[in-house]
């Protein structure tokens, strides 16, 4: 524990599926903290445990209502951003929930920020902004970012607005483009769902696209410590209200490498693996993503494992998560 004054944390997305290890790891160094949630996605069995401390309180809210949200922020220290639209396909199907859920509450939430004179903002990106040139590993300076899914667009107008905060009411930022971030308590992403398709069907896995897709994965264990980190040991200033981090891996790992770890996990040793076709597993998704992590590793951070240790690590957890195991991250 860093031996510091205690915190009023107010986390938006709290009881999903990374806000809740942050909700976890804040209250472990003593912080108290707000958990706001519309539960649209977010499970409060996730959090339940911490609310019986007294240090941890869900308020049930919507980014989209700013009257209760400015309320509920009042009398806090510092916002971790979590809340957003997680399922990157839905915005095919409803093209206005990422203008909603990533652009219209950020906006509101850095509103609610400004009246109630908080000032530091967490705020959780991801390396989908990058889009379709992350052939090569992407620096942070990359650009013009040309996004190719809604979700992505929503990340990085979310970006942009939170850094014309930062610039214009004195607010500071640290914001962090993800990896992929994988590990015990997720109910979505692609190594859940292989996971799930093989308990339904153990002689066979349909993998969306040509199985090619080559993306970095972060263990979310070490998602929340690279974000902690940032925000303890790299202060920004008036000059620099805003910063952007990559926060992963410089390794990646092919789907179809992925479906093999599950495999092996699950110990189906004669599944066969079947591939639907086409560079894309789906319309928005970006194949390739590689991320230049030397910023954070100047800093003095960076991953303890590699992208393929971290899905087979995510991998074990989900399973043993799944046959009632306990887990932690120094077994896995």
């Amino acid at each position: 524990m860093i031996n510091r004054p205690p915190e009023r944390v107010f986390v938006t997305g709290g009881a999903g599926f990374i806000g809740s290890h942050v909700v976890a790891r804040l209250l472990a160094e003593g912080d108290r903290v707000t958990v706001f949630d519309n539960l649209s996605r977010g499970k409060v069995g996730r959090i339940e445990p911490y609310l019986e401390t007294g240090d941890c309180a869900l308020v049930r809210g919507d980014l989209l209502d700013p009257n209760a949200l400015s309320e509920a922020l009042r009398g806090h220290d510092v916002v971790w951003h979590l809340a957003a639209n997680t399922d990157i396909r839905a915005g095919t199907r409803a093209v206005d929930v990422d203008l909603k859920h990533c652009v219209v509450g950020t906006c509101n939430l850095l509103e609610a920020m400004r009246q109630n004179g908080v000032r530091d903002l967490l705020f959780a990106s991801s390396g989908v902004v990058y889009g379709d040139f992350a052939a090569d590993a992407m620096p942070e300076s990359a650009g013009p970012l040309l996004p190719v899914s809604l979700y992505a667009a929503g990340k990085l107008s979310g970006e942009a607005f939170v850094s014309a905060y930062c610039h214009l009411f004195g607010l500071r930022a640290w914001m962090f483009r993800f990896a992929n971030v994988v590990g015990r308590g997720t109910d979505h992403g692609v190594v859940y769902d292989f996971i799930q398709k093989l308990r339904r069907d153990p002689t066979e896995l349909e993998v969306l696209g040509d199985g090619n897709q080559l993306k970095p994965y972060l263990l979310i264990d070490e998602c929340v410590d690279g974000m902690l980190y940032a925000y303890r040991r790299i202060p920004l200033s008036d000059a620099r209200p805003a910063d952007v981090f990559n926060l992963g891996t410089d390794t990646v790992t092919r789907v179809s490498d992925i479906a093999r770890i599950v495999i092996e996990e699950l110990g189906l040793v004669g599944a066969r693996i079947r591939f639907t076709g086409g560079r894309r597993g789906w319309p928005g998704d970006a194949p390739v993503l590689r991320m230049d992590v030397e910023k954070m590793r100047r800093l003095g951070w960076s991953t303890t494992r590699t992208s393929d240790e971290a899905v087979r690590a995510a991998a074990r957890q989900l399973i043993a998560e799944h046959d009632g195991v306990a887990t932690s991250p120094a077994r896995d």
